[in-house]
């Protein structure tokens, strides 16, 4: 006899559990089956097979801030509120501006900038291949390349690096080129380069001769004559300085250095 025999079971319940039929009967045997465990125990045994870190975590409360916004009262519900003109937006504008720029003048004096003029900033350049007949004027500094036949007379810094037959008046004068004739009258520096020939008197208030002059120089201020220098006309300077190899073919004088000469020469 078998085991099935000895036990007092239901073979036909057995054998309908086991069996394998697509219908889905025996499923629902078996959910017959286990139906005897609780949903409660069902819970409990997931809590204690999932670990807690897996779990959802109960979001936070809320917080109420502090500066929310207060309800509006009831009794300010529906009125009209004034906006400011747009007077007076334009006037509250306008003295923001005026305090900052007081500010600025009173605390940083440095933050403050001077306009820059015309003469600062715009250069004007005469490029090589252009000629002009006739005198040119500039507000700004100013550079020559091409030929010029004319008074040149420019508020700036004054460059020659073409040709050019006139006088020539800037702030500040630098000519490096093979030929000007015409007279050179700065209200600053003079710069004669190497290979420079200058047909005509020079004038500043400080120069530096490393070409040839044919002219007299009148500076208020220090001249020197560099060693390549050829000058061919008196020099009257605050001071002179004449380096070795330079020639000098006319009358020096130091009349703007505020020295009496006749006075040494008087008896006492």
């Amino acid at each position: 006899m078998s085991d099935f025999e000895d036990a007092n079971v239901d073979k036909d319940l057995l054998s309908q559990i086991f069996a394998e039929d697509n219908s889905g009967e025996s499923s629902l045997i078996k959910d017959d089956l286990f139906a005897d465990s609780s949903v409660d125990s069902a819970e409990e045994f997931v809590q204690e097979e999932i670990p807690d870190f897996i779990l959802p975590k109960e979001a936070p409360e809320l917080e109420t801030p502090e500066d929310a916004p207060e309800e509006i009262p009831e009794e300010n519900v529906g009125q009209e509120i004034e906006l400011p003109s747009l007077e007076e937006l334009e006037k509250e504008t306008v003295e923001e501006k005026e305090e900052t720029i007081e500010m600025v003048n009173e605390g940083n004096t440095e933050m403050v900038k001077k306009p820059e003029t015309a003469a600062d900033n715009d250069t004007t350049i005469i490029t090589k291949g252009t000629t002009i007949n006739g005198g040119i004027s500039s507000e700004g500094s100013l550079e020559i390349m091409g030929t010029i036949t004319g008074d040149v007379d420019c508020l700036g810094k004054l460059s020659v690096y073409g040709q050019i037959s006139g006088n020539v008046s800037a702030a500040d004068i630098v000519v490096k080129t093979k030929r000007l004739e015409g007279n050179v009258a700065s209200e600053g520096s003079v710069e004669i380069a190497l290979g420079t020939v200058i047909i005509g008197d020079i004038t500043g208030t400080s120069a530096s001769i490393a070409g040839a002059v044919k002219g007299n120089i009148d500076v208020n201020g220090p001249v020197i004559v560099d060693s390549t220098a050829i000058v061919k006309g008196s020099i009257k300077a605050k001071s002179i300085q004449v380096n070795n190899s330079a020639v000098v073919d006319g009358y020096c004088s130091l009349n703007y250095a505020g020295v009496d000469l006749e006075e040494f020469f008087e008896e006492k």
